[in-house]
């Protein structure tokens, strides 16, 4: 049996096999219209981080002379999936993988659902780095003397509370070296921040342009200016500056449709306007052609002369919410209007020669075989939006393709399911790594091989019943990954074909609420590399 897919541009041809289970191959389309590479290509530079990480701020720090990404860990119905986690790394290409240990305060009065969209920022008048997340639509800060923390509570006034009610906030420090943070949604606000002794953030009250109020139960009354000018704004606002020029920045729309808009002023606090268009133009939005949906919710860094957007962009085909993170390269005009800007699969390189590994991947785009494959739905759904002109499954070769983007996923309530990957000659194997689905969620699994003289092909490797263990961690699992696993004897092994067999996993158990055909989840693997 061939299964095809609709679209010509996917690069995937699909075969059957006769002794059971899925077996896939790579073809290369011959029909390539774009410069850009196709949403299911090998090699991929977007999604740029492994996991489902939406709402993502991203900086480049100086002073450790590395990018760091915080966000909404995405994929558990439209709340998060909890604990958190960030991302950092050298070089915007191998990111690592650390959780982040939140003030206890936080859940305790806020709960961990609903923890969205943070902020982090470097204040050199301060000496430190500050974290604002949303819970509940209560929003908390902290602060740590490095960008990995440890964190801890930031709030003067009212130690572990919430400093105001509200969700998406971002800080901003301008060329004095005054901080501010813009939040809301359906209408924005700045509010000046000051300082106490410690480094611990309050709300300045003192500024007389700042003209309205709003009080809560636990810093009392507070000051803010509400942005004057603005239409066609949702939420996810971004301050950036250039040139003089200050860049009010959101998203509008949502789901699929999300998208970029922005307006600039030479004052902070504005009016704010438009620019050749910038509040009824998007700069940035879906792509139907190069299945690009829901572009936005984004943050900007500087680098090396460069200014790149960091945005999220939903699944495809589209399954609510599984937003993971992109990356672009900003240009200006000479009057400052920032160029529409082209989502891609490929990615940008922001520092020069980096690779997502240094070793050969020996795994990468060799033949594999499942125990099954799901399907996805795309026949038209009410409740929910759908990619209706795909015949689609996600099949092995998802999960050795350097594309994070795709995964295998064998279904939901497939019982301890696995994949074979054929290297397709006996190799010398000291590693495999393996970067699953959830990222911050606990898998048990175990990884056997075989030697060529134990299998002939992949489809007899998958009829032995006498694989040998080279990690077993069916009993307490990985708690978190990418994780990398050395063979149980401490010595490299000789293998050709290289099975994963997963027996349990702690995943949430839907990313979305309304389209649960597609979106309850599976025990999923996005990549398998062998080293």
């Amino acid at each position: 049996m061939v299964h095809r897919i609709t679209k010509s541009l996917l690069p995937l041809l699909l075969l059957g096999c006769a002794s059971g289970g899925i077996q896939e191959i790579h073809a290369v389309p011959a029909d390539r219209q774009s410069n850009d590479m196709g949403v299911f290509d090998m090699h991929t530079g977007n999604p740029a981080i492994p996991a489902y990480l939406a709402d993502a701020t991203m900086i480049y720090d100086k002073e450790t002379d590395a990018f760091y990404a915080y966000g909404t860990n995405d994929g558990g119905g439209g709340e998060n999936v909890f604990p958190t986690q960030m991302w950092y790394s050298k070089d915007c290409k191998n990111w690592i993988n650390r959780p982040l240990n939140l003030p206890d305060s936080w859940t305790a009065a806020a709960g961990t659902k609903a923890l969205w969209a943070p902020s982090i920022i470097y204040n050199p008048g301060t000496r430190k780095y500050y974290l604002m997340y949303g819970i509940d639509c209560k929003t908390f800060v902290a602060m740590s003397d490095g960008p990995l923390g440890p964190w801890e509570d930031a709030n003067s006034v009212a130690p572990g509370k919430m400093l105001y009610k509200g969700y998406d906030g971002q800080f901003f420090l301008d060329d004095d070296g005054t901080m501010y943070v813009v939040t809301d949604n359906g209408f924005f606000k700045i509010m000046k921040l000051a300082f106490d002794r410690q480094g611990k953030i309050l709300i300045d009250n003192s500024d007389p342009r700042f003209t309205q109020t709003d009080s809560n139960e636990f810093i009392g009354e507070y000051h803010y200016k509400s942005v004057e000018g603005i239409r066609n704004m949702f939420e996810a606002s971004f301050l950036y500056k250039r040139d003089g020029l200050y860049y009010l920045m959101w998203s509008f729309e949502g789901s699929e449709n999300y998208n970029v808009r922005y307006a600039v002023s030479e004052n902070i606090l504005g009016p704010y306007r438009g620019l050749n268009g910038s509040m009824d133009i998007p700069i940035l939005k879906r792509d139907d052609y190069n299945h690009i949906l829901g572009t936005g919710h984004h943050s900007m860094i500087d680098y090396d002369g460069k200014t790149y957007i960091v945005y999220h962009r939903q699944h495809y085909p589209f399954i609510d919410s599984k937003r993971q993170t992109c990356i672009e390269e900003i240009h200006f005009t000479q009057d400052g209007t920032i160029q529409p800007v082209i989502p891609s699969h490929k990615g940008v390189d922001i520092v020069k020669g980096a690779k997502r590994h240094k070793e050969k991947n020996l795994a990468l785009g060799k033949p594999t075989k499942v125990s099954s494959a799901r399907q996805y739905a795309s026949e038209y759904f009410q409740p929910r939006y759908r990619t209706t002109d795909i015949d689609f499954q996600f099949t092995g070769n998802y999960a050795v393709d350097d594309n994070y983007g795709t995964r295998w996923d064998p279904g939901v309530g497939a019982q301890n399911p696995w994949i074979i990957i054929d290297l397709e000659k006996d190799c010398k194997v000291s590693e495999v790594e393996t970067i699953f689905e959830y990222t911050n969620r606990t898998y048990k699994y175990k990884i056997e091989y075989l030697t060529s003289n134990e299998g002939k092909d992949i489809d007899s490797a998958a009829g032995n019943s006498a694989w040998h263990n080279f990690v077993d961690r069916t009993a307490n699992g990985a708690a978190q990954s990418p994780v990398t696993d050395k063979p149980d004897s401490d010595s490299a092994v000789k293998a050709r074909f290289i099975k994963l067999t997963i027996v349990d996993a702690d995943v949430p158990l839907t990313a979305d609420g309304a389209d649960m055909t597609n979106a309850t989840n599976g025990w999923s693997i996005f990549e398998i590399r062998v080293f």
